[in-house]
């Protein structure tokens, strides 16, 4: 019961933006499971020489039972995982993904949330490796096959699994999780705009999931079109205010574009969400220095949030048709 509840309280505060207090209650629920597993272990080693021992263990093991009635041990390392993706912290991301995986490797949103992290870590192998597992154990695309000798294939398991996804979207219509596969696949191999159109799809299903916003953002601007990815970031984190990955995005996406100073106040805002995001503070400094804001650099230097806001103040979080409009009106 206690697991259940740190993992409610965990869920609570990751939904409500409070990211490292989930990652408290996740980690600590973990660490409740890991101490009864070991008394179990120690209690069914030792010699049943009385009622009263045997008594103990069945509490022990009744205590055990109640604690995983709730997500189990695979799920709670998902949405420790998915906390540090929050916070832009992708390898210790991928680690929590992985065990989540280890723990129960059916579990189809660990896979599909493993294959996007690796993405944005740059690793398409073992992107395209997770994705496929996702597709081959999700039972409503069971016995899917496609036929990698038709003449068409390249042969290569990046073209198995778009086919795979391919063939998934027209078994099964607006299913947005398929639409988000194909637009990491796009990613991958570079077609942005496919990739987009991918994202849009699954938007428009899954309207209020801010991590689709936020991917249909970063496709655009891989595409070099930062300035159409304002609009979705600003939906996302409309969506999240908490969202920092969200801000940090938005950030690089007003750096492409020149605007120096809504730039350094979404990595201020980024930089609040998550003090542990360092690596923030060189964009900082570098925005500050094509900024020819070399007074400030300082105050970055020692990592001053305060005094920093005085000059860049949090930008307002705009309804996402007062971006459209403003961006018409240039």
């Amino acid at each position: 019961k206690e697991f259940n509840l740190l993992y409610d309280r965990g869920l609570n505060a990751f939904h409500e933006g409070n990211i490292n207090e989930a990652i408290h209650y996740f980690e600590a629920s973990l660490q409740l499971s890991n101490r009864i597993s070991q008394l179990t272990f120690k209690m069914k080693q030792k010699n049943k020489e009385d009622r009263q021992e045997q008594e103990e263990e069945q509490e022990v093991e009744q205590e055990q039972e109640d604690s995983y009635q709730g997500p189990g041990c695979s799920e709670v390392w998902r949405m420790l995982g998915l906390s540090h993706a929050e916070h832009d912290e992708d390898r210790i991301a991928i680690d929590c993904l992985e065990r989540a995986i280890a723990e129960d490797p059916y579990n189809l949103d660990a896979l599909l949330n493993v294959g996007v992290s690796y993405v944005n870590e740059l690793d398409s192998v073992r992107a395209v490796k997770n994705l496929r597992a996702w597709i081959a154990h999700n039972p409503k695309y069971h016995g899917l096959e496609v036929d990698v000798n038709d003449g068409y294939s390249d042969g290569s398991v990046m073209d198995e699994v778009m086919q795979l996804m391919l063939s998934a979207a027209n078994r099964v219509e607006n299913d947005p999780d398929v639409q988000i596969v194909l637009g990491v696949l796009y990613n991958v191999t570079n077609h942005y705009d496919l990739a987009t159109d991918a994202f849009t799809a699954a938007s428009v299903i899954k309207s209020t999931d801010y991590t689709i916003w936020n991917k249909l953002g970063a496709t655009l601007a891989n595409d070099n079109q930062s300035e159409q990815a304002l609009l979705p970031y600003h939906k996302a984190i409309l969506i999240k205010p908490k969202y920092a990955r969200g801000w940090l995005n938005l950030g690089i996406s007003y750096i492409n574009l020149g605007e120096f100073n809504n730039a350094i106040r979404c990595y201020l805002t980024a930089l609040e969400l998550n003090s542990n995001a360092k690596h923030i503070w060189n964009y900082i400094r570098m925005a500050l220095s094509e900024n020819e804001r070399y007074d400030l650099i300082p105050l970055a230097a020692r990592h001053d949030i305060e005094i920093l806001r005085k000059d860049f103040p949090k930008i307002p979080n705009q309804n996402p048709s007062e971006i459209v409009r403003q961006n018409t009106t240039k």
